[in-house]
Order: structure tokens, then C-alpha cells, then sequence
């Protein structure tokens, strides 16, 4: 009976103590699942404002290519209109009849002949230098031009 009342206080005193270790690991398991919870939300809330991102670039993606394709089609109407009034002026020097003219008017075709195949190929060549590209055809038609009213 003495040894019975001795082990006694103890074994309940191993019990509370052991019991308040699984309370221990309950309380830190539940802490560690809240934080779980908190990073996923956080990573979620991440994804949500990332895609918002991504849809924002697309419209400025979509906005760009749109205007790059306007900006494509306003340079190739000048520079047909630029064509237009280059051949009438290249007719005009062919028609005064003097040899000199006529070999002038015909280097002055061949060259703007050159210069319009150049433009067929704008989308090969263009891409993504295409202010490059622009600027180098603008000069060429410039020179041409010029060499055109000088020959006049």
C-alpha cells in the first residue's frame, strides 16, 4: 500500500506531464498550419496580382502592335504617294526628247525601281529595326528625289 500510494502522485504527475507535451505539439502543429494558411493565402493573393500583370502587358502588347501596324501602313501610303509624284517628274525629264534626258530618265527608273523593290520586302527586312529601316528608306528616297529635281 505504501508503494501504491508512493507511485501514485507519480504516475499522475506523469500523466499531466505528459499530456501537456501533446498539448505542446497540438498548440505547435495548429501554429505551423496557420502560418501554412497565411503563406498560401499570401502566394495566392501573388498569383492574382501577377495575372492582373500579365493581362495588363497583353492589352500594351496588343495596343503596340497595333499601332506599329498603323504606323507601317501611313509610311508605305507616303511612300507611294512619293512614288507616284518621283514618276510623273522622271516622265516628264524623258519626255523632252534629248538623248541626254532619256539616259538620265532611265538610270533615274532604275533606281527608283530599285528603291520600290526594296519597299516589297519591308516585312523580311523591318522587323524589329524597323525605325532603322525607315530611316535608311527615307534617305534613299530622298537622294533619289533630289537626284530627280536636279535633273530637271
Amino acid at each position: 500500500m505504501k508503494l501504491s500510494m508512493f507511485l501514485s502522485p507519480i504516475l499522475a504527475t506523469s500523466l499531466v506531464f505528459g499530456m501537456g507535451c501533446r498539448k505542446d505539439e497540438a498548440e505547435r502543429a495548429g501554429d505551423e498550419y496557420g502560418k501554412a494558411r497565411e503563406e498560401l493565402r499570401e502566394q495566392r493573393q501573388d498569383v492574382t496580382e501577377e495575372r492582373r500583370d500579365l493581362v495588363e502587358e497583353r492589352r500594351d502588347v496588343a495596343e503596340a502592335q497595333r499601332d506599329v501596324a498603323k504606323t507601317r501602313t501611313e509610311f508605305e501610303v507616303a511612300m507611294r504617294e512619293r512614288l507616284a509624284r518621283l514618276d510623273a517628274k522622271i516622265d516628264e525629264l524623258s519626255r523632252r526628247g534629248d538623248a541626254k534626258s532619256q539616259e538620265m530618265a532611265a538610270s533615274l527608273r532604275a533606281r527608283r525601281d530599285q528603291a520600290q523593290a526594296e519597299m516589297s520586302t519591308w516585312d523580311e527586312k523591318a522587323g524589329a529595326n524597323w525605325d532603322q529601316f525607315k530611316s535608311d528608306v527615307s534617305k534613299n528616297w530622298d537622294q533619289l528625289e533630289k537626284d530627280v529635281e536636279d535633273a530637271l
